[in-house]
């Protein structure tokens, strides 16, 4: 730049200088934070997983409330003075085991397998024909009872499977069968009641405890399936980004039931498509992008 203009118009050489200096400051900032021109172009590795094909139930999730299947009072054969108590409350006991003595009246024996509560009477106490002694409960099968809408009529019957699990323990899955469907809909609710009988091999369920259960309508042996954390929410329903011909492409899918962690894909996926697992702030629709499928199980 010549002297002259320097020395005739210096407010203007420094105005232009400032400009270039903030420039080439503007540039190493962008630079600084958002890379190279040649990084930036580059296509994105993504964590992806395959859609699959699993065994997949359909099924209805309720709670329900778990009770004794065989449960009586044991009562007083006839009046008399209860003389010896000789189980414990809380004794699981055989049938045919003599609980207590009354005197001038028929002995007291379990009438099956199961175990005492707290006894009503203590020893020593005078009885009338009749009056309850005890209870006595079988938990080796419970039965459970709840209620699903009505717009599953069609599609309930006895012996479908059922799958519980309770607060107590809550990694643990307990195995039940449908026994009874309701023939009527409730009026005030517009469900239906259903009852299964839910095996207690372990005897870790109690009778009155609330469980959760999975009522297996059917089952599809070869349902499309992703990982439940693949899919997005949004106010019309879900969506998942999948990498496609080298591109970020975000798609509308339909679910069915949810189980276990996986999610069934009723359409919107074919099979062998790359799904993103693992999202960032690199990842939006249309972004170059290399599926890097996670070849874990899942």
């Amino acid at each position: 730049m010549p002297k002259q203009f320097i020395k005739e118009r210096p407010i203007l050489f420094i105005s232009l200088t400032a400009i270039l200096i903030l420039l080439g400051f503007s540039r190493s900032i962008y630079q600084f934070f958002m890379g190279p021109a040649d990084e930036m172009s580059m296509p994105q590795q993504v964590q992806t997983v395959r859609v699959k094909a699993a065994p997949m139930p359909d099924l209805i999730e309720t709670i329900g409330t778990l009770t004794a299947k065989e449960e009586i009072t044991v009562k007083a054969g006839g009046p008399g003075k209860v003389q010896r108590i000789l189980v414990e409350s809380g004794s699981y006991v055989k049938e045919g085991t003599l609980l207590a003595n009354i005197i001038a009246a028929p002995e007291i024996r379990a009438p099956f397998d199961g175990y005492l509560t707290d006894w009503i009477v203590k020893a020593g106490e005078y009885v009338k024909d009749g009056t309850p002694l005890i209870d006595l409960v079988n938990t080796d099968l419970l039965s459970l009872t709840y209620r699903v809408p009505e717009s599953y009529s069609s599609r309930l019957a006895v012996d479908q499977p059922v799958e519980v699990t309770v607060k107590a323990f809550p990694t643990e899955t307990f195995q039940g069968i449908v026994t009874y469907v309701s023939p009527v809909v409730d009026r005030k609710t517009y469900t239906i009641l259903v009852r299964a009988t839910v095996k207690n091999e372990q005897q870790n369920l109690w009778p009155g405890m609330s469980a959760h259960v999975r009522h297996i309508l059917a089952t599809h042996a070869d349902a499309l399936v992703i990982p439940e954390s693949c899919l997005i929410l949004t106010l019309e329903g879900y969506n998942v980004f999948v990498v496609s011909n080298g591109k970020i492409e975000r798609r509308v899918v339909t679910i069915g039931t949810r189980h276990q962690g996986r999610a069934h894909i009723v359409s919107g996926l074919t099979l062998g498509d790359s799904v993103v697992l693992v999202r960032t702030n690199f990842i939006a629709e249309g972004a170059d992008a290399v599926a890097n499928d996670w070849t874990g199980d899942w």
